[in-house]
């Protein structure tokens, strides 16, 4: 016959074991969801921001070339163009200093055109400008159109396929044999009325684009650039492209999300190679490509590898000091049994920020750090998360990523009718002349000084680093009286950043803007911004015109 200790410590055992193996299947169900969610959240934000860096990049190719079409459209005399070549000449010289000064502001441009109709003017009439490695553009004499198929794609495709369409596109990046260079360009045919002008283009060099995608470093991710067609444009492993069908292994694989029913969902997918499984979030730029990013299963999940270990370690070490304490000590150890349970099911439950208040110095208490362990862990990996996704590295405000989750909020307000608000926008003025003479390093200094002066007039909860050197605030709707009174505040800030400032002989200097929620004409979050970009850049303006900087707003 079984003793009542012998029944009581087999029945306490049994009901530990029971409870303890349904707290940890609640706690791995808990913990994985916890872990899906956030990956889930950063796999997004990382896939909007790598997006916006790229569609920005484009836009500004697109805006420059727009501009130049819209001066030549509105400048031009047909009559005198079509049949005085010393006026086509000065036209042409007039657009070439437009677009060389364009070409100048645009990032990682390799050449611009203007290339009239060959059958017309002649084979190479028109102009080209072609990047210098020390910097700056040199005209070189155009290709002869007239020497080649127009289905020579790797000479004359940038000329006859806008023809073609009829319209502005961005063609598949290709390898311009005229000048050897692996480029994108974007092209647009010009018309004044029916009368066929030429084809205006700007080539883009695709290192910066690699760039871009190479940077893209969240637990082991890779990023890939897919065409229209559905063409491997870039990826680390197939730095050269690949074309559809010759698509294999984890490119193959990861092909079937390139339809247009899994972009731009918010969604990621799963999907394997061979024993590798992985999770890919797909979206599409402005300018038609894909941008897919792929992150391996075991890196977003590491920490679930480790819960189950600590977790069997713990289960171990329980059964040994139950048997241990229950002959001695049966009535002692349920309180704190029952107490670290609920704490076990609270993190369970993902209440991390609870407190464990039982303390010994026996085996409990040592269970009892064992589960303050795994909240602390499991707490301080999700704030990892959290912080990788939304903190800017170089200055510590909120980043890109943070900013934009703002404006899909302030988005959701405007809609719902709730929105009041006021936006901040600044700009490091100076910035590009203090990388080229003092260096990338000096022009770093000046980011984070900027941050600093902005934070201290404005605090750092609403403070974000949209740019390399644009910073946006989001702060309560304000009058006038109040923004002037902040701007006052932050001009002296500024004056008296630069009276004690010794690590740079120029002055910091900050152009910026502001503008109000209006309800009765501001249908977006864009409209804000747009409204308090402009004054920044008249500010801008105002600078440069005392300081001798011809760069303008493209």
């Amino acid at each position: 016959m079984k003793s009542i200790r012998t029944r009581l410590i087999a029945s306490f055992m049994g009901t530990i074991i029971l409870l303890f193996f349904a707290l940890s299947a609640i706690g791995v169900y808990y913990v994985m969801a916890a872990i899906e969610e956030h990956s889930s959240q950063s796999m997004v934000l990382l896939s909007d921001e790598t997006t916006e860096q790229l569609d920005t990049h484009f836009s500004n190719v697109e805006q420059a070339i727009q501009v130049e079409e819209d001066y030549l459209l509105s400048t031009v005399d047909i009559i005198e163009y079509q049949t005085n070549e010393e006026y086509r000449n000065q036209l042409f010289a007039t657009l070439q200093d437009r677009m060389e000064n364009a070409a100048q502001i645009v990032t990682n441009v390799e050449s611009v055109y203007f290339r009239p109709d060959p059958e017309a003017y002649g084979g190479t009439s028109g102009f080209f400008l072609a990047a210098k490695d020390t910097g700056g553009f040199q005209s070189v004499t155009p290709t002869n159109i007239l020497k080649y198929d127009t289905d020579d794609r790797e000479h004359v495709a940038w000329y006859y396929e806008p023809i073609e369409k009829g319209e502005a596109m961005w063609l598949e990046p290709y390898s311009n044999e005229n000048i050897n260079v692996y480029m994108i360009s974007y092209v647009t045919p010009v018309y004044l009325g029916s009368d066929f002008l030429g084809v205006m283009g700007m080539d883009i060099n695709m290192n910066l684009v690699h760039l871009a995608i190479d940077k893209i470093d969240y637990q082991n991710s890779k990023g890939a650039l897919i065409s229209e067609s559905g063409n491997l444009l870039y990826h680390a492993d197939y730095n050269g492209g690949l074309l559809k069908e010759d698509f294999t292994g984890d490119i193959l694989a990861a092909s079937k999300y390139f339809e247009d029913s899994y972009i731009d969902t918010g969604k990621n997918y799963e999907y394997s190679v061979g024993t590798d499984h992985y999770r890919i979030i797909v979206s599409r730029l402005k300018n038609g490509m894909i941008l897919a990013i792929s992150t391996p299963e075991k890196s977003l999940f590491a920490i679930q590898t480790k819960m189950l270990l600590q977790l069997g370690i713990i289960l171990a070490f329980a059964l040994v000091l139950v048997i241990f304490v229950s002959l001695n000590m049966t009535k002692k150890i349920v309180d704190p049994i029952v107490e670290l349970t609920q704490a076990s099911s609270r993190i369970a439950k993902g209440e991390l920020g609870q407190e464990i208040v039982f303390q010994s110095k026996d085996e409990l208490g040592s269970l009892a750090n064992s589960i303050r362990k795994i909240s602390v862990e499991l707490k301080e990996y999700i704030d990892y998360i959290h912080d990788q996704a939304y903190l800017d590295a170089m200055t510590g405000v909120r980043n890109k990523g943070a900013y934009l989750a703002e404006e899909k909020r302030q988005e959701r307000l405007i809609r719902e009718k709730m929105a009041s608000f006021s936006i901040y926008v600044f700009d490091v003025n100076g910035l590009k002349k203090m990388n080229d003479t003092k260096g990338h390093e000096y022009g770093d200094m000046m980011i984070k000084d900027a941050a600093l002066n902005i934070r201290t007039v404005f605090g750092g909860n609403q403070l974000y680093r949209i740019g390399g050197d644009e910073f946006v605030v989001f702060g309560p709707e304000v009058g006038e009286d109040e923004i002037k009174r902040l701007f006052a505040r932050f001009d002296e800030q500024l004056r008296s950043f630069n009276k004690e400032n010794i690590k740079y002989e120029e002055e910091l200097a900050v152009s910026k803007g502001v503008a109000v929620y209006n309800s009765e004409m501001d249908n977006e979050f864009a409209d804000v911004f747009a409204r308090a970009d402009e004054e920044m850049y008249c500010c801008k303006a105002k600078y440069y015109e005392t300081h001798g900087d011809r760069r303008r707003r493209s």
